[in-house]
């Protein structure tokens, strides 16, 4: 259920108001395989070139102007990042395949999130937008034109396989509602209950369809006055998640702190942008940026889509040691880790998207960098920082506007490259050796 495929039946019954249906009589149902272009523009191949120096450059680029339609360059860079990311591992060909890539944004921006989220839907593979008042999962329904057996409707997640389901603000939910998304997150797996009786069966069934999609969800964040001093620091915290539940943010791959360091200050470049919008709405907005269209970057996703990347042992060791560190440092006698066995699947994802998106086979060293530095941040801001100090705007530390920019930031990344290997010197001494039999 979710997946395309090709179907030769005849039509049975075609509209049916308020809700449209479309039946058809079967003989002949094939599964369909999309086919992905495997070019990408010439505007993408020249800042490959140009950035062929570093293995960062050319995805801090992509994302740094990635969505400018719809927010101006350089704003909310790390989301922006993280959402290309989350696209890349998305697969309608292969769903069995996804690399779940979850993303929780925190903000107190929401329309503006909301706006780049919607914006960043329509490039995936197939993506879809969950309405509050529908099913997330699966309903029933009698089948009245047929033996009144039950009928299972696929809701916005399993319609979603293979690709993204955005969940929009997740203050709008109820309890209810959260508790079943916190299972899905958890088991990815949907059950559906079946009772006998009503539907002329002897015996109650429960179905269960795996759900093969990435869910995106935000929440308006206003930290409280006794919050503040923690939450503005310059060593990032553990910040409050709004109307989340934890156990719900504890269950997405990545958290991520929506914030300017302007702070008011980048209402005035967001007007500015929808002013330009609207009066100049066939004149680029950015003359000064490397000019990227919608289609520059669907084929571009398209072309990551067909990458096969293959983990380097340099790329696997700073991955399990900075696994087998923070399980360590983040452990007690008590709660045990805080650190769940699931973030080096997320890791793994995360650096072999990374890859995929700088348009590489092998997961370098450097991808496992960015993935370490988007999980600890995650992670931090669930729980608390560790003994590795990662500043909040780690993997973008300065504006890129020139060459120069891109250099310190480089600098910066290889840095901080440095201090997670010390980071897992110290606490996960000869990890290589030992992480296969812990």
């Amino acid at each position: 259920m979710g997946q395309p495929y090709r179907v030769v039946g005849i039509p049975a019954h075609v509209h049916q108001w308020p809700n449209v249906t479309w039946s058809i009589e079967a003989n002949n149902v094939q599964l369909w395989t999309p086919e992905y272009p495997s070019l990408i523009s010439r505007n993408f191949h020249a800042l490959l070139a140009a950035s062929a120096c570093s293995p960062w450059r050319f995805s801090a680029i992509v994302a740094n102007t990635f969505g400018s339609c719809v927010v101006p360059p350089g704003m909310y860079r790390t989301l922006r990042l993280a959402l290309l990311l989350s696209l890349v591992q998305t697969r309608e060909d292969d769903p069995d395949s996804l690399n779940y890539l979850d993303i929780l944004a925190l903000t107190n921006d929401s329309l503006i999130i909301d706006r780049l989220m919607t914006y960043c839907l329509g490039l995936a593979s197939r993506g879809i937008r969950h309405q509050v008042t529908g099913d997330m999962f699966a309903s029933l329904s009698r089948d009245e034109r047929g033996t009144g057996a039950a009928n299972v409707h696929a809701g916005s997640a399993l319609l979603a396989s293979g690709g993204v389901c955005l969940l929009g603000d997740l203050a709008s939910y109820r309890k209810d509602k959260m508790d079943t998304l916190q299972s899905a997150l958890e088991t990815r797996t949907a059950a559906v209950f079946i009772p006998g009786k009503k539907y002329g069966e002897d015996a109650d069934q429960q179905l269960s369809f795996p759900i093969h999609c990435n869910f995106w969800a935000l929440s308006e964040v206003n930290t409280p006055a006794k919050r503040s001093l923690k939450c503005d620091s310059a060593v990032l915290g553990s910040v409050e998640m709004g109307s989340v539940p934890a156990q719900i943010a504890e269950a997405f791959s990545l958290v991520i702190q929506c914030r300017e360091a302007g702070g008011d200050s980048s209402l005035l470049p967001l007007a500015v942008h929808t002013l330009r919008l609207a009066t100049r709405p066939r004149e680029p907005l950015y003359p000064a940026c490397m000019q990227f269209t919608t289609q520059d970057y669907q084929e571009l996703l398209a072309h990551a889509w067909g990458l096969q990347v293959e983990l380097s042992p340099e790329a696997e060791k700073l991955i399990h040691g900075y696994y087998m560190a923070s399980r360590r440092i983040r452990s007690d006698a008590t709660q045990g880790s805080s650190l769940s066995v699931a973030s080096v699947k997320h890791l793994i994802s995360l650096a072999e998207a990374h890859s995929k998106l700088s348009l590489r086979r092998v997961v370098l060293e450097e991808d496992a960098v960015v993935a370490v530095l988007l999980c600890e941040n995650s992670i931090t801001l669930k729980h608390g920082a560790s003994a590795l100090v990662i500043p909040p705007d780690a993997l973008f530390p300065c504006d890129l506007h020139d060459l120069d920019s891109l250099h310190r930031r480089d600098l910066t990344l290889e840095q901080l490259h440095q201090q997670i290997l010390q980071f897992v010197y110290a606490y996960a001494p000869g990890a290589a050796s030992y992480i296969t039999e812990e």
